[in-house]
């Protein structure tokens, strides 16, 4: 590793032959802000070469790509309908992302965390709680999952008790 910039990092092959790995192809599920949150300088890593574009003399390179793409298998492993375990890992403003497994997560739209109005999806679920969601699509093109809370509790699954912090 010779330099880390806010864009990738720039990787010594040999002597006078560097490549670029990209922001986007660190990793297949960390978010990653910076370079400098999953390698450090002067580290030794193994990636896959992506492109050589010999004109502007420059290769661009992948860490992601040494592993199997957790979005791969997604559109047979989870279908419409099925209801499905998850961990809620972020609340927004417009509701809460739920990982299904390492790599794989959906999203519980705002509307579809209660039947009644939701102001903060903080009101309904936590980030780490574990929750029993039902699949309303599944678009493994786009990465997307998306989730019902409500509609799993129609169907007469549990409904989610938030404790309060006061409480616990």
């Amino acid at each position: 590793m010779r330099n880390l910039t806010d864009f990738g990092a720039f990787v010594t092959l040999e002597e006078g032959i560097d490549g670029l790995i990209h922001i986007s192809d660190l990793s297949w599920s960390q978010r990653v802000r910076h370079p400098s949150d999953i390698l450090k300088k002067g580290q030794k890593l193994t990636a896959r070469v992506l492109s050589i574009d010999k004109e502007n003399e420059r290769l661009s390179l992948g860490i992601k790509q040494m592993t199997q793409d957790p979005w791969e298998g997604v559109a047979a492993k989870y279908h419409v309908g099925e209801n499905v375990q998850g961990r809620v890992v972020k609340l927004t403003n417009f509701g809460a992302f739920v990982e299904l497994e390492e790599g794989v997560e959906g999203l519980i739209h705002i509307s579809e965390l209660s039947r009644d109005r939701v102001a903060n999806p903080a009101d309904v679920v936590q980030v780490d709680q574990e929750v029993w969601v039902k699949i309303l699509k599944v678009d493994p093109e786009g990465r997307k999952i998306g989730l019902s809370l409500k509609a799993f509790q129609e169907e007469g699954g549990e409904p989610v008790v938030v404790e309060d912090e006061d409480d616990a």
